[in-house]
């Protein structure tokens, strides 16, 4: 049993001289790259990590983009002076089974194309000695990996970078799927004090633990606020402390990011050998079946968007730049909440989450089919275990999910395994609920701690009413059940603009805009109103590729995004929602200005206002002020334009917007 003794030191500003044992060797240059198992010199071509090999064939309704094997290859060369040390090869994604070679011999098999994994190198690797580090990538499709199918593209390679790391014989645990090798889990938290679990695995191949200590710091902008020190390590080579933070400063959303800095250190006969940095956010939160998402004791209705991993020129292969674009845009629109859909995402998204205060809503990719294959359970609760196991300290995360329109009527009932992914997500995690995303009526709606669904009335349907009427009696017959949005949304494309309100066909070819602002401010009027619902996520964030779509302006594109593929234009249900959900930055947004060639006389003007009431002019002319109703929408109608151009404009004490209409009589 391990002892423990805790200094507190709220009086001591002093901050340590960080040293770090691993050495992380980034291996995102010089690689080799060609298609299929080998080929001629003239095929091989020099990439950089992040890489997709689909950046080309895959983004344009092509949907036979290749899907087969790649391979990557690049020399790896070790010091001499590295000779005792131990070598681990991290890869952070791969797309969809990756085989890792060194010097032509096999090292492991990994499944799973969304989350890291982590192959011990040291066997392999001679210091002094160059090696060749080959990496055969396939994305192509298989019943065993999810995802079986999805209504996305499964962009295949090295989409995340790869990295080596180098550490002493003992050190702490690097390949517990490919987690950081230490957990910290939160209890009891209040404006008054929290309880904090802190566990370290340990890793030793030629000598023992024995003379191993393991210490915990806790800081506070840089000071330090208490030490757990463990005296002893066991056989097990796990090692678990507590401690008591009293007035902890919490993690408040967007509101408050406030982060705490974890520190672990392993000694060895005193001396660090090795130490992990993770953050802390100390939060409580709970979902009410009757009164919808409370965080730290307060109401805070999740609004938030889906995103997918996917951008015009990179596909999947994200730069961390890219990342923090997306998260920028999330932010100016309001959002306090993502759903990373339908997979596991980049880990920099969780990490700026966790600074940014927005709350993730993470998952698995359990999409659409199940089939009862022992193969295919078993690489469901491998890819759950590296969910959670690796991104188990981000404050941000406050949920696990299980799956998405899973379907009993395509092949087998996904029923027990949904029951058993929640089993065993409790198991691994105590202190987050399940949840999970459906489309239909059945009995795995239950299993989760929480459920939400994916609906599209007004869209796939013409009543954009049905939403409010479905939501009261899907409340009304589980009325248990803690409840949300989890999808809705409407196709757009910016550059098809009409005058008249009419739903299109959603598998045609004509997708204008206005019907997606139409139906994005029916629906916010009907979610806004039911408070018992605990989420609502927007389908979705920006537009996607997806090969197999024939819809809207640009085959194999999924247009309901609020932000065109590019980022390059924000659609004008994007300024909808900053009306609704953003108080900060004021504005006033006139919406259908890119339909300049106007063919009626007579004409409505819809604006978007965060800054209360505005007033119109056309061509210099007071039109009168209007307020916002319950949505911050502001209307003028029965507006005769002039012949010719008219320059709208509409202004209030907090800015204006303009821009021109033409009318022909």
């Amino acid at each position: 049993m391990n002892r423990f003794i805790i200094l507190f030191l709220f009086s001591l500003g002093i901050l340590s001289t960080c040293v770090f044992a691993v050495e992380v060797i980034p291996l995102n240059e010089g690689w080799n790259f060609h298609r299929g198992f080998q080929a001629p010199a003239s095929e091989i071509v020099k990439v950089t990590l992040p890489h997709t090999w689909n950046a080309g064939d895959g983004m344009f309704g092509n949907a036979d983009y290749y899907r087969g094997l790649c391979n990557y290859s690049r020399k790896l060369s070790v010091p001499a002076h590295y000779r005792g040390k131990r070598f681990f090869l991290k890869v952070m994604a791969a797309q969809t089974v990756a085989d890792i070679f060194i010097d032509h011999y096999f090292v492991m098999q990994h499944k799973g194309g969304y989350t890291a994994f982590v192959a011990e190198l040291t066997d392999f690797l001679v210091p002094g000695k160059e090696s060749v580090l080959e990496i055969r990538v396939s994305n192509a499709q298989t019943m065993d990996i999810a995802p079986i199918c999805g209504d996305f593209n499964m962009f295949g390679g090295l989409y995340r970078g790869v990295e080596l790391l180098v550490t002493e014989d003992v050190c702490i645990e690097p390949a517990y799927y490919a987690s950081s090798g230490v957990f910290f889990t939160q209890s009891d938290v209040s404006e008054k004090k929290a309880h904090l679990k802190i566990e370290a695995l340990l890793s030793a191949r030629e000598t023992t633990v024995t003379g191993c200590e393991v210490e915990f710091q806790l800081y506070d902008k840089e000071k330090l606020l208490c030490r757990v020190a463990s005296a002893e390590v066991g056989e097990d080579k796990k090692v678990v402390m507590d401690m008591v933070l009293e007035r902890p400063h919490l993690w408040d959303g967007v509101k408050d990011p406030y982060l705490y800095k974890g520190v672990v250190i392993l000694r060895k006969d005193g001396k660090e050998i090795d130490r992990r940095e993770e953050e802390i956010g100390f939060r409580y939160f709970h979902a009410d079946a009757e009164k919808g998402f409370f965080l730290n004791g307060k109401p805070y209705r999740l609004n938030g968007v889906n995103r997918h991993q996917d951008r015009a020129e990179r596909a999947s292969a994200f730069y961390p730049q890219d990342h923090d674009e997306d998260l920028d845009l999330m932010q100016e629109m309001g959002c306090n909440a993502v759903r990373l859909c339908h997979y596991p995402q980049a880990k920099y998204m969780h990490q700026q989450m966790d600074k940014r205060g927005l709350v993730a809503w993470v998952e698995i990719p359990f999409v659409n089919v199940y089939v009862n294959n022992p193969a295919y359970d078993e690489n469901l609760r491998l890819q759950l275990k590296e969910l959670i196991l690796q991104n188990y300290n981000h404050p941000c995360i406050l949920f696990w999910g299980l799956f998405n329109e899973i379907n009993s009527g395509w092949l087998d009932r996904p029923s027990r395994m949904a029951a058993e992914l929640h089993a065993l997500a409790r198991q691994l995690d105590p202190s987050r609920p399940t949840m999970g995303a459906s489309n239909q009526d059945d009995d795995f709606n239950g299993f989760t701690d929480l459920i939400a669904f994916n609906k599209y009335f007004g869209w796939y349907g013409d009543n954009m009413d049905d939403m409010g009427r479905w939501i009261d009696r899907e409340h009304a017959a589980h009325p248990e059940r803690k409840m949300g949005i989890s999808e809705y949304g409407a196709g757009a494309c910016v550059f098809q603009q009409e005058d008249s309100l009419r739903h299109p066909e959603p598998w045609g070819q004509w997708h204008p805009e206005n019907w997606q602002t139409y139906y994005h401010v029916e629906n916010w009027k009907q979610l806004q109103e039911r408070e018992f619902l605990w989420c609502n996520f927007i389908w979705c964030m920006f537009d996607f590729s997806a090969a197999g779509r024939r819809e809207g302006s640009i085959m194999g594109r999924n247009d309901k995004g609020l932000v065109t593929y590019d980022r390059k234009i924000k659609k004008d249900a994007f300024y909808f929602y900053k009306a609704n959900w953003n108080q900060e930055d004021k504005f006033v947004y006139i919406a259908g200005k890119r339909l300049v060639n106007r063919t009626r006389k007579i004409v409505g003007v819809q604006v978007f206002s965060n800054s209360g009431a505005a007033k119109l002019y056309i061509n210099g002319k007071a039109y009168g002020t209007a307020k916002p109703d319950s949505v911050n929408v502001l209307e003028w109608k029965g507006i005769v334009l002039d012949t010719g151009e008219n320059r709208i404009e509409v202004r209030n004490k907090y800015g204006a917007d303009c821009c021109v209409w033409i009318c022909p009589f």
